[in-house]
């Protein structure tokens, strides 16, 4: 028999704890907080060190509790004078019960039968959130009381916990932060280069739970600070690592919300103080393993905090700051239950259920983080497994199947169970089915909406094979006659161009044929062989003077055609030495221009298999499309760029790879397509970037996106 044909009905239990008169044991305390005008009370157990929250409501029906009344007494006593949806449920009082007798706080009128009944109502209340799944902190196992050892150490660290303390925080993280914007490329050449190696592991495996010790210390410290206790410090195993914890939750009893975040963010921010530390380090120190353990701490602090620790989204340190700066207990629990209460009221139709929202502005909080928070949990799955499923196939591959399941599978089954058996739906089963049944047929009708099948790549203005001007000679610039963009007709002069040298040289000849010329005809008396020689002499000078006069006329250059000029480098042009043969800049005539764009290696199957429209859009005319026709494909992938205007390092979409300066190298394989655009589109110049979409018809939105998720998968396994 399945647990969920175990489980006893909530009417059974009810029965057999009804008529129970408990109260509560000595030495509970009542703690009182505030959150958005609302009262909220904090159940202590000085014994156990132990927290319950409740509200209001909650609160009466335990200030009954005495011994003298049932359960069903106080019930019916607290629920007097109250609203339909502000009463308390015969379910709602079995878990506040059920919460009392597992913190062991109960005593007085509690039978074997009633005990057995509670703990099954737990299990099943354990059974439905599945914590054992659904949470990968395995095993805490307790080491030593650290009270003394915290109190010890007060007066050395209270100074933190000020105004000059934050300061100094403030200066270290911050000034860190700028510096690695500074040094950003640098930073990113040292990840590029590392790998999850033997000795990666081994490192980040000894770092980490020395980071947590400081971490832990830093919600105990703060704990203290404000008069709270720390009983408790021991390890946790998390997937497989150990990892120091404290007990830190006499943070509870604090009745400023102020001094609560803070002792929350008090681990955050030594492991931010240790990461801008280990980064300011890592800068100055030489390469070798100092500098490579450096470099991990700066990772571990800052990535986890950021991604996990930190970020309110998961429920970590970041999540419990949350909570109190804005004043809203169980944010994540009570954000789930409003998705829930919308379903079940506007969309099952049932009409008693309650919302969770108890006070002013708790609908958008509610709204906003149960949107993200699963989208984001669901994210940072299934991109560590992506991640490790490249470096460790099988483990990459259990945690998918343990994130699908966990985000996926369970709240679908769990679904499909509440609709097939919860007695709450039984007059309206079929509206429930019904519901269901539409919704499967509205996500399929969307899944098969025909969508167009696009791809957005950057591509740059491409010369012409007979659009390059190059120097004729070498030679200094003296004289540019045009300016870039200018129109120019045939045999216009663009530059100017000068080599003393090459002047010199001419001065030389010149003189030397007049010797000649002089000696030619003093000789022509004498000896009509010594004649004849410098007759050949003459010839010689006079095709080397013709040579030399040719390159000083091509020291002048001229457009060949008509069109427009645009030179390579216009602001650096004047003065400078061109050698012959270099590139001056491109003549662009009435002819169609060019784009020369890259394609990624996933879009190119698209291409080659499908008819393809294509269209551009200039860099300082984005409103403007203007169709293309595809000319002609470059058959094999290359990281070479045609322009480094479409790497990321410029600007363009292209990542790159960071070990060349030049910015022309793509981190992967890219094709190269050219477009012809029509004749007489206004480009701006040779190099301008330009905005392609090629178009390739229309396609299901389920089969995009199953393509999309099968090149992730492909370019995450390299296969």
């Amino acid at each position: 028999m399945s647990a969920v044909e175990q489980a006893p009905s909530a009417d059974s239990l009810w029965q057999q704890v009804a008529d129970l008169r408990p109260r509560l044991r000595h030495g509970v305390e009542i703690l009182v907080q505030d959150y958005r005008g609302e009262r909220w009370y904090l159940l202590h157990d000085k014994a156990s060190g132990r927290f319950l929250r409740f509200n209001a409501a909650a609160y009466e029906f335990l200030g009954r509790l005495d011994g003298d009344l049932s359960v069903q007494e106080v019930l019916e006593l607290s629920n007097e004078g109250r609203a339909d949806l502000a009463v308390l449920t015969t379910e709602e009082v079995m878990q506040i019960l059920a919460q009392l007798h597992g913190a062991e706080v109960l005593r007085g009128g509690l039978p074997l039968g009633a005990q057995d009944a509670l703990e099954r109502f737990q299990k099943t209340q354990r059974f439905r959130r599945q914590r054992a799944l659904s949470n990968p902190l395995a095993l805490r196992i307790r080491l030593f009381d650290p009270d003394r050892m915290l109190t010890a150490m007060l007066p050395a660290v209270r100074w933190m916990f000020s105004w000059a303390g934050l300061a100094f925080w403030l200066a270290v993280v911050v000034g860190a932060g700028l510096l690695a914007l500074a040094e950003f490329e640098q930073l990113v050449t040292a990840l590029e280069d590392k790998t999850l190696s033997t000795g990666e592991l081994l490192m980040f495996w000894l770092l980490y739970p020395v980071i947590k010790v400081l971490h832990e210390l830093g919600h105990g410290l703060a704990v203290k600070v404000w008069g709270g206790e720390v009983h408790e410090t021991g390890i946790s195993l998390l997937v497989f690592m150990p990892v120091p914890y404290v007990d830190a939750s006499a943070s509870w009893a604090l009745r400023d919300k102020r001094r609560r975040a803070i002792v929350g963010a008090a681990g955050i921010m030594v492991e931010l103080f240790l990461a801008a530390l280990a980064f300011i380090t890592w800068l100055v120190v030489e390469p070798g393993l100092f500098r490579d353990v450096m470099l991990n701490v700066a990772l571990i602090g800052s990535i986890s905090t950021l991604f996990f620790n930190g970020n309110p989204l998961l429920r970590f340190d970041g999540y419990y700051v949350l909570e109190d700066l804005v004043e809203i207990p169980s944010l994540a629990v009570r954000s789930s239950r409003f998705y829930l209460y919308l379903i079940q009221r506007y969309v099952l139709g049932i009409a008693d259920v309650r919302s969770p929202v108890t006070a002013k502005g708790e609908t958008a909080w509610f709204a906003v983080y149960g949107l993200l928070a699963p989208i984001y949990r669901l994210t940072v799955m299934v991109g560590i497994a992506l991640y490790l499923a490249s470096e460790f196939l099988v483990v990459g591959v259990v945690l998918a199947l343990w994130t699908i399941s966990m985000q996926l599978l369970r709240p679908l089954f769990l679904s499909i169970r509440f609709i097939t058996t919860s007695p709450r739906l039984e007059a309206r089963r079929a509206r429930g089915f019904a519901t269901v049944a539409v919704l499967l047929l509205v996500m399929a009708g969307l899944l098969n909406l025909q969508a167009p099948l696009v791809t957005r790549v950057q591509g740059v203005v491409w010369p012409a094979e007979d659009a390059r001007v190059v120097a004729a000679t070498e030679g200094f610039v003296v004289d540019i006659q045009v300016a870039a963009g200018q129109p120019v007709a045939a045999g216009d002069i663009l530059f100017r161009l000068d080599d003393p040298q090459l002047r010199t040289r001419r001065q030389v000849l010149s003189a030397r044929l007049q010797e000649l010329s002089n000696e030619h005809a003093a000789q022509r008396t004498v000896s009509r062989v010594r004649a004849a020689m410098v007759v050949d002499d003459i010839t010689a000078v006079r095709g080397e003077l013709a040579h030399v006069e040719q390159q000083i006329e091509q020291l002048t250059l001229r457009s060949a055609t008509a069109g427009r000029f645009f030179p390579v480098d216009p602001h650096q042009m004047q003065g400078r030495l061109l050698r012959q043969g270099e590139l001056v800049g491109y003549l662009l005539t009435d002819g169609a221009p060019l784009v020369r764009a890259v394609i990624e290696q996933d879009e190119i199957g698209l291409l080659r298999s499908r008819p393809t429209e294509a269209s551009v859009m200039l860099e300082n005319r984005l409103g403007e499309a203007i169709t293309a026709r595809l000319a002609r494909e470059v058959p094999a992938g290359s990281t070479e760029l045609p322009s480094m205007a479409l790497g990321a390092a410029a600007g363009g979409d292209v990542t790159v790879d960071m070990h060349d300066p030049q910015g022309r190298t793509a981190a992967e394989n890219v094709f190269q397509i050219e477009l012809e655009l029509p004749r007489g589109s206004a480009v701006a110049g040779i190099g301008e970037r330009v905005h392609v979409r090629l178009e390739y018809g229309s396609e299901p939105l389920w089969q995009q996106w199953s393509r999309g998720f099968r090149q992730l998968l492909l370019s995450r396994l390299q296969t």
